[in-house]
Parts: structure tokens; C-alpha cells; sequence
């Protein structure tokens, strides 16, 4: 993948320098940061050659967006625009995919994507300075700008609200759409903790709504564990069903359970070097006083509580150094909330197009230059 996409950018480097006649060296400096930039980002995505490939795609497809736009806005402004309908452009694509069976939302992607265009038009911009570029800023160019970038806005301010708990809503209402309330959730907002003796973990649900389920509820929630799934096979395969939020406790039950039978695993078999089996049993102690903590009532009436034997075998198992543990239980956004989110987002807009109407003030009428 690495060698497709040096293949490529080559390719593109060498076309645009000799069609843009690129010739001061500041000009080949900001096209070499753009290039060792993509490089940069391609090996740290190197674990996932499909998000490497998306810096390709959406490159072209910027300069494909920067070509038609430049038809009819000759001003730098252009360079924005572009980069903000292929953000476009990714924001739409990441919502398809949410879309459809067995694909997710991720806002990662959509960050990937809009580096990908902010790259190309700097290199673009700074490197290759394409000649017809040449007009001061137009009235039209700002209107064009300043419209892009606040449907960009929305659009991402309703991903940030299409929670579960609002995609039942909407569900309700438009029965047609009911499939997806089993979708992966686009967004979910929880709770950061840092336990002193566990380490950093994240939930959906406050710590006094943890435990007063558990306490209330936690003896009927540990017979499901004995009659509707019974083995870690099954418990598999009932996770999606838990994975809604009137029963965000017992999915965070499960993933706990699942993250520390499965690192178990990992500590008690044969394959593996010191330090894997040392952060497999330090993730299954630390994943079992977690469900010993705030799930104590329901997993007592579980199948999967661990016998005291077994607690003091792996704490003696483990080593010494004391890591630190910071682990989720899927995508969950804790630093902001929906409201805040929303009045930032109205308040960047606001700003925006009080920005835009000064701005026209200073333009005088808009005209256009023959490059």
C-alpha cells in the first residue's frame, strides 16, 4: 500500500511541477512538507491500508473539486471551498456506510478525508500556485465559502445528535426505518472515570446509575447469564442485542466480561512473549476488580464470577509495575456533550456570517479580472 501510494503521489508531483512550472525553491519546500506529510500520515495508518487509501482518493478527488470550482471562482478563496465539499463529500460517505449492514460510522475517516483535501490544496497553494488563481476576493467567492462550510456545520452537528436514543425516536415515528435501531450507534456520549485502584474506564451510564441498577436489578440481570446465553459462545452473539440504551448496563457487563475471559486467554496460552502475557493478565485483573466494583450484585448471580482461588493465583501472576489502564467499551464522546456541542457549532456559524457581511463591506462591487 505505502508503495502504491509513493507510486502515485510521484506520479502527480512530477505532472504538476513541470504543468505549473513550479520553479522558486519556497515552492518546491511547501510541495516537499506536503509530500513528507502524506508519507507521515500513510505509515502511521499502516495497520489499515483502507484508510491509507483514502488519502489517494480524496486527493484526487480534491483536485477534481479545485478544477471545477476554479472555472468560476478565480480568487483564494478557492482553495478553502475545496477543502470543504470533499469534507463534504467524506461526511455523506461515512453516513452511506452507516447506512448499510456490516459497515460503521467512524468520525476518524472523516478526519483522514479532510486532511487528505487540506494537504493537496496547501501543497497546491503554496507549492504549485497555479497562475489563474489571480483575482482579489469576489463577493460571490465569500458566499460560496461561508455556505459550504455552514452545511458542513449542521450536517455534522446532526451526526454528533443521531444517538440512539434519538435514532429510537425517530424510528418510532417512521416505523419504515426500524432497522436501524440494530445498526452500530453513530454517536454515543458517556463517562470518563479514573478509579485509583483499576486505572481510567468509560461508561454510558453515571456511577450512581451503575450502582443502583446493580443493586436493584443485578440478581435478575445475572440469571440471564444462567438461562438466555449460558456459555461465552452464545454471549457472543447476544452482544448487538444489549448494544441499545435501555440495556446500556448490561452490554458494558458483557464487554467487560468478554475483555477479561478473552485476555485470560491470552495469559494462559501458549503462544505469545513475556510482555504480551504480562498486559493480558494485567487487563483481565484489572477488567475483573472493574465487575467486582460496580457490577458486584450482578455478577455474583452470574455463571462468570471468578472464584477467589483464581483472583489470588493471577494477582500473583502479575508483575510488579503497576500500568496504567485506560480502556472503553466502544466509541463513547466524554469530553463534550450534545448541548455544548450544538452552542458551539450555532456560535462558529453566527460568527461566520457576521464575518462574511463585514467582509463584503470592504469588497467593492464584485467584478472580474482577466488572468
Amino acid at each position: 500500500m505505502l508503495f502504491v501510494i509513493i507510486l502515485v503521489l510521484s506520479i502527480a508531483l512530477y505532472s504538476l511541477v513541470y504543468r505549473f512550472k513550479v520553479k522558486t525553491p519556497a515552492q518546491y519546500i511547501w510541495i516537499f512538507i506536503c509530500f513528507a506529510l502524506y508519507l507521515s500520515v500513510t505509515l502511521q495508518l499502516g495497520k489499515h491500508p483502507e484508510e491509507a487509501l483514502h488519502l489517494v482518493e480524496y486527493s484526487l478527488l480534491t483536485y477534481l473539486i479545485f478544477k471545477a470550482l476554479s472555472y468560476r471562482v478565480r480568487d483564494r478563496t478557492v482553495y478553502l471551498t475545496s477543502v470543504f465539499f470533499v469534507a463534504l463529500v467524506g461526511i455523506a460517505d461515512e453516513f452511506i456506510q452507516w447506512l448499510l449492514p456490516g459497515r460503521v460510522w467512524d468520525y476518524k475517516d472523516i478526519g483522514i478525508n479532510a486532511l487528505a483535501a487540506g494537504l493537496f490544496m496547501l501543497a497546491v497553494w503554496k507549492g504549485f500556485r497555479p497562475a489563474k488563481i489571480c483575482q482579489p476576493v469576489q463577493k460571490i467567492s465569500l458566499r460560496l465559502l461561508s455556505r459550504i462550510i455552514t452545511i458542513n456545520l449542521v450536517f455534522l452537528g446532526l451526526c454528533l445528535s443521531n444517538t440512539p436514543e434519538n435514532v429510537h425516536r425517530y424510528t418510532s415515528i417512521f416505523e419504515s426505518l426500524s432497522w436501524l435501531r440494530h445498526e452500530e450507534p453513530m454517536t454515543e456520549y458517556g463517562y470518563k472515570y479514573d478509579d485509583p485502584e483499576i486505572g481510567i474506564f468509560y461508561s454510558r451510564l453515571p456511577l450512581d446509575t451503575l450502582y443502583d441498577i446493580d443493586r436493584e436489578n443485578g440478581a435478575a440481570y445475572g440469571n440471564i447469564f444462567h438461562h438466555e446465553i449460558g456459555s461465552m459462545d452464545e454471549f457472543k452473539k447476544e452482544i448487538a442485542e444489549y448494544n441499545n440504551p435501555s440495556r446500556a448496563f448490561l452490554y458494558e457487563f458483557f464487554i467487560h466480561v468478554k475483555r477479561r475471559e478473552s485476555n485470560l486467554s491470552d495469559y494462559t496460552g501458549e503462544n505469545g512473549t513475556d510482555m504480551l502475557r504480562d498486559a493480558a493478565i494485567n487487563t483481565a485483573i484489572r477488567e475483573n476488580m472493574l465487575v467486582e466494583k460496580y457490577f458486584r450484585n450482578t455478577l455474583k448471580h452470574s455463571i462468570f464470577a471468578w472464584p477467589e482461588s483464581r483472583v489470588l493465583e493471577l494477582k500473583a501472576s502479575e508483575s510488579l509495575g503497576i500500568r496504567k489502564y485506560d480502556r472503553t467499551v466502544g466509541k463513547l464522546i466524554t469530553s463534550f456533550r450534545l448541548k455544548t456541542a450544538w452552542v458551539t457549532l450555532v456560535s462558529v456559524i453566527v460568527a461566520l456570517w457576521i464575518f462574511e457581511k463585514r467582509w463584503k463591506r470592504r469588497l467593492k462591487r464584485s467584478y472580474t479580472l482577466k488572468c
